[in-house]
């Protein structure tokens, strides 16, 4: 890519130190600080005191490195002009589209690709310039976007109540049905009659559509359910509006659980998007630039958070998040430049964040399986065999008295680990003796994982260095 990332890993964690004091500090002195009218400013007649913290933030004047920092917001819907590297998936949602105006339906579409590669900013962009040219030709057209991912419930009833009441916001009408007590034929049907009152073309956005599992143990998944209704809308004369879908997922072999009348039904046109390179990222934050004041980004600063972006799978979400992350740790220090520091800083905390979601929840044993191969990982290339992993772990668990696990066990605790990106795991041999075993390498960056995991107390009577000489001494009898 020939953009070079060097972390300077103490200068940061120094910073953050010293940063995570300093709040630590202002918290303390704020708890004992039991009089209200002292920390909002006032004297107990009502009279005012001297200003405090609280008053010097919301009267003093505002020092921000953002301009508009809306644009460095990923759910912000930007023109299609500020969008660099899909021209081709544009044009293909913009044909589309198209048909709207001729009063026609507008084909379904399957958009796919990995996270971060535009499929939700692009159809909701050419939505967005369609509404606007259907309003001039007296059309009413309107599309309704819903996250599945997002939804506490995934069974089709709750979609079908996120469905109606998002559409019912988007035709200015109450949405008067309760999430419970209602059957699912409830509100399809008032659904429907919201859709076929109030638009001449609707477009449904179904997105992280493939989470939409339903209940255990049902025939079909939700989504097959949701989509055999939807794409049947017309046909079965429960609407005169032209509805259409438009899905998108990270994950197109979904379709293979699709119960074969949807199958049948559905039929969407596929537009696939690819991952961006880094110097994709630097043209698309590029255009991004005036969410900054002039001058407010340092030389580098754009470069150096498309690298991260391009090693993260070349994800411009996660990209723009960086750089809106950046300017916060500027604001946030009083100055009114962004630096290649505050991008390193930032995605420190991004990564050890990701980490600690990931991690948190997880049992002792699969922390200990997932740190024995971490510290392995670490001592090693990279990569960390699982008999050496074993060995580890197993030594570990003795000298702290805890119960040994089998290798068998152990393996399934870490690969768990990799379903959540932390890791990736490959079978191996080293030779006809040697048998077969797996070698895990590690997709987040395996000190942010060892020191995650080392702020759990069960690690506090561990020492690091014996735990390297261990797996030092494992990788060398592999």
């Amino acid at each position: 890519m020939g953009v070079f990332i060097s972390v300077m890993v103490a200068s940061i964690r120094s910073q953050h130190l010293l940063f995570e004091i300093g709040i630590s500090g202002q918290r303390t002195s704020q708890a004992v600080n039991h009089n209200p009218s002292e920390t909002l400013g006032t004297n107990d007649d009502g009279s005012d005191s001297e200003p405090s913290i609280v008053d010097d933030i919301l009267d003093g004047e505002r020092k921000t490195v953002f301009e508009d920092k809306q644009l460095v917001d990923s759910n912000t819907i930007v023109d299609h002009n500020r969008i660099y590297g899909r021209d081709e998936q544009l044009a293909a949602e913009a044909r589309a589209f198209r048909d709207t105006l001729d009063g026609e339906r507008p084909p379904d579409l399957l958009l796919y690709g990995p996270s971060g590669t535009g499929k939700t900013l692009t159809v909701k962009a050419v939505a967005e310039k369609v509404k606007d040219r259907a309003l001039q030709n007296s059309i009413d057209f309107d599309f309704v976007a819903v996250n599945f991912k997002t939804m506490e419930s995934h069974s089709l009833d709750r979609a079908v109540w996120k469905l109606g009441y998002q559409t019912a916001e988007k035709a200015g009408v109450a949405w008067d049905i309760p999430r419970k007590g209602v059957s699912t034929d409830a509100k399809y049907v008032r659904l429907y009659e919201i859709v076929d009152r109030h638009f001449d073309a609707l477009v449904f956005i179904l997105d992280e559509i493939d989470t939409l599992t339903g209940h255990a143990g049902a025939d079909e998944p939700a989504y097959s359910r949701l989509l055999y209704s939807l794409s049947r809308v017309m046909a079965e004369q429960h609407v005169d509006t032209l509805v259409s879908t438009v899905v998108i997922t990270n994950h197109p072999k979904f379709r293979e659980n699709l119960d074969s009348r949807t199958d049948s039904s559905y039929n969407p046109t596929g537009i696939h998007f690819s991952d961006y390179d880094a110097n994709e990222l630097i043209e698309i934050l590029n255009r991004r630039r005036d969410a900054f004041k002039d001058g407010a980004l340092d030389e580098g600063v754009v470069e150096l958070v498309a690298a991260y972006g391009a090693k993260n799978e070349g994800d411009a979400r996660r990209a723009i998040d960086l750089l809106r992350d950046a300017g916060e740790i500027a604001n946030r220090n009083g100055e009114t430049v962004v630096t290649e520091q505050h991008v390193h800083a930032a995605n420190d905390s991004v990564v050890k964040n990701r980490v600690l979601e990931i991690v948190g929840g997880m049992s002792l044993q699969k922390k200990l399986s997932l740190y024995a191969a971490a510290i392995v990982a670490d001592v090693s290339d990279g990569t960390a065999p699982s008999p050496a992993v074993y060995t580890l772990y197993r030594e570990i668990c003795q000298r702290s008295d805890r119960d040994v696990y089998t290798q068998e066990t152990v393996n399934s605790h870490i690969n768990k680990a990799g379903t959540y990106g932390v890791l990736e795991s490959e079978r191996t041999s080293d030779g006809f003796k040697s048998g077969v075993h797996l070698v895990f390498a590690f997709t987040e960056p395996v000190d942010a994982v060892i020191e995650t995991l080392e702020e759990d107390d069960v690690f506090d009577d561990i020492e690091l260095a014996t735990v390297r000489s261990i797996a030092r001494r494992a990788l060398r009898n592999t």
